[in-house]
């Protein structure tokens, strides 16, 4: 397959945009000093269940691999050793790590060799809507708890000619739900480049861009995303203010990916405050989730959808709140090992591919269960890279093959909607 991200049409779009884009220097309060990151062994259910009330954060975990890892202080180790857990250390000094990483974060030749600051990301979308007003527009689609507004790009042929049109069919792209995942934003970012990139290069695209409308939604967490630039490089939900603890401290943050109306309140989430799992008071307590669902169901012809998540390596389709299979499994299926064979034809990554229940963790009021549940349409959640080695604090360098790698992925589900065949 050919790597959009080296033809020159590429090339060009990138490095005039990095031309507008301004220097944010990335600072840290957060100290992680002597945290290490585990892969712990488990043998039964009950064992994860123990774990997530010895360690505070937990990061990733495979049911059917038996292990789960977790980001734990010399306290929380402690504890798991006398409680008799034994594991692999995947992160020897978390916050070595984060020190480490800290040049690699200022700019550095194009887009795709950094991360980018939320100024930025904004600031690259409103560049990439204005110097192609024939196919990009910018819209605001939400707004945080802290009033910081949420933008998706809307890409399709001539897209101030209509508010949407109703003879094209939708699917969206949205990621960092989970404030830490910063790939997922440089991921969701290049796939916008890509396309407008590939419009009129690539007979393909070209052609599904004027029969579809594509949205892709870099940041669902502004607020949280701003605070891992500002103070806390690994924090996780929005910055909802909570109160305080027992012993007066002030506690933030809903899990946004549980605070989804379907099937909400379940296993898999937390009704505890201070937990990274807490679903909020209420489905569509937060305004992040609240307004990004009244988007969703007003796009008229919506029928994809994919949640862009790290880390794991994983292709995933409802359901997360049960075991049982969904109706359209079958489709699911099908067109999940699509997008697997197109991920590993790129690099050679394998992701694996099943729903969300079994594949990685039980989790009730996700966004993905939603849009299939509620809106209808064919929803997938995806785990990023890597496998452990980095987690959430994936090296820059791996930004654009990670991209490269999504992109055909995409390009399979963006074909898949322009027929919507269900079985």
């Amino acid at each position: 397959m050919r790597r959009i991200g080296y033809n020159k049409a590429m090339r060009a779009i990138i490095w005039i945009l990095a031309g507008f884009l301004f220097v944010c220097g990335w600072s840290q309060t957060a100290d992680y000093t002597g945290y290490q990151v585990l892969r712990i062994t488990v043998e039964h259910p009950k064992q994860f269940e123990q774990i997530q009330t010895l360690v505070r954060d937990v990061w990733s975990c495979s049911l059917k691999g038996r292990t789960i890892d977790v980001c734990a202080s010399p306290e929380e180790r402690a504890a798991l050793q006398k409680a008799g857990f034994t594991w692999q250390t995947l992160i020897e000094d978390v916050q070595a790590l984060i020190e480490s990483q800290r040049s690699d974060y200022q700019p550095q030749g194009d887009l795709f060799s950094r991360y980018l600051t939320l100024d930025e990301v904004y600031a690259a979308m409103r560049t990439l809507a204005e110097q192609n007003p024939r196919l990009v527009q910018m819209l605001q689609v939400g707004i945080s708890v802290e009033g910081r507004p949420i933008y998706a790009l809307r890409i399709t042929r001539d897209p101030r000619g209509a508010r949407v049109y109703r003879d094209r069919p939708q699917v969206v792209f949205n990621a960092c739900q989970h404030a830490r995942e910063w790939i997922t934003v440089s991921v969701a970012l290049y796939l916008a480049y890509a396309l407008v990139a590939s419009y009129g290069v690539d007979t393909r695209v070209t052609q599904w861009l004027q029969r579809t409308e594509v949205y892709v939604v870099p940041v669902v967490n502004p607020d949280g995303y701003v605070y891992t630039w500002t103070t806390n490089r690994l924090w996780r939900k929005n910055r909802r203010y909570l109160g305080t603890n027992n012993w007066g401290q002030p506690i933030y943050g809903v899990d946004l990916n549980r605070n989804w109306g379907f099937q909400w309140g379940g296993q898999g989430s937390s009704g505890q405050r201070s937990s990274e799992t807490y679903r909020g008071p209420a489905p569509f307590s937060e305004p992040e989730t609240y307004t990004l669902s009244r988007w969703l169901l007003s796009l008229p012809t919506l029928r994809a959808h994919v949640d862009i998540h790290s880390y794991s390596q994983l292709i995933m389709w409802p359901w997360g709140y049960t075991d049982a299979l969904c109706y359209h499994h079958a489709t699911f299926e099908r067109i999940g090992l699509i997008m697997q064979q197109q991920i590993q034809s790129v690099h050679g990554m394998f992701y694996a591919a099943g729903p969300i229940y079994t594949t990685i963790y039980p989790a009730s009021g996700n966004m993905c269960d939603w849009v299939y549940g509620v809106r209808g349409a064919l929803s997938f959640g995806y785990e990023l890279r890597d496998t452990g080695q980095y987690g959430f604090l994936l090296p820059p360098d791996q930004i654009l093959p990670n991209s490269e790698e999504f992109y055909p992925a995409a390009l399979t589900l963006i074909e898949w909607m322009t027929t919507r065949r269900w079985d």
